[in-house]
């Protein structure tokens, strides 16, 4: 009770949003009717006014954003659902097209996260304590991915790097996409292959 008065009285000490933070920065741009106040947002060394994640009109976005490499862009289109404890890990690029609805638990990672190398990986961890920044990602594998309009992705999936989801693809729960998709199939699987045609 009194800490919401003293709030009331003196805004200034309420400490900001990643949303607020990112968007005074210049880093995050949105459009109207966008609800993304569920939305924490990660990104590494943000340089000012470099716009890295741009999302659209009459979105419902929550889960968490990760930008590894402050160059990268997410492009959100209009009307997009992101669901709770949904991932995207960026170091190259994730886009997203209109219409798409991603569910709960899913995760879009453009990245190995590490090398395939055991001898690479060796000193990711005791770089890593150093500090996000400190990760070598000179031999980490990454490509963008793209979500293409009216596709919709189940809860808890996988959706790795380069993948490219043509339009209104369709990604059962629980299914690792390891390959891009044709337009209006349905996948499913670890790793997902193709079911049917949608409707």
């Amino acid at each position: 009770m009194i800490k919401k008065i003293i709030l009331k009285l003196f805004p200034f000490l309420r400490s900001k949003s990643s949303v607020e933070k990112y968007t005074e920065n210049g880093n995050l741009i949105f459009g109207a009717n966008s609800e993304i106040k569920g939305l924490s947002i990660f990104i590494q060394n943000p340089i000012s006014n470099k716009v890295n994640i741009r999302i659209g009109d009459n979105c419902m976005l929550s889960g968490s954003i990760l930008i590894y490499n402050n160059n990268a862009e997410i492009i959100i289109g209009n009307g997009v659902f992101i669901g709770t404890e949904s991932k995207l890990f960026c170091y190259s690029g994730i886009e997203i097209g209109d219409d798409t609805m991603v569910s709960w638990g899913v995760t879009l990672i453009d990245t190995n996260a590490h090398s395939v190398h055991s001898e690479d990986r060796k000193k990711d961890v005791s770089d890593w304590k150093k500090g996000p920044s400190n990760k070598d990602w000179s031999k980490v594998k990454h490509a963008k991915i793209k979500v293409e309009e009216k596709s919709w992705i189940g809860f808890n999936s996988i959706i790795t790097k380069g993948v490219v989801l043509k339009e209104g693809t369709i990604v059962g729960c629980g299914s690792v996409v390891t390959e891009s998709t044709e337009p209006f199939g349905v996948y499913a699987g670890n790793p997902a292959i193709f079911i049917k045609k949608s409707d």
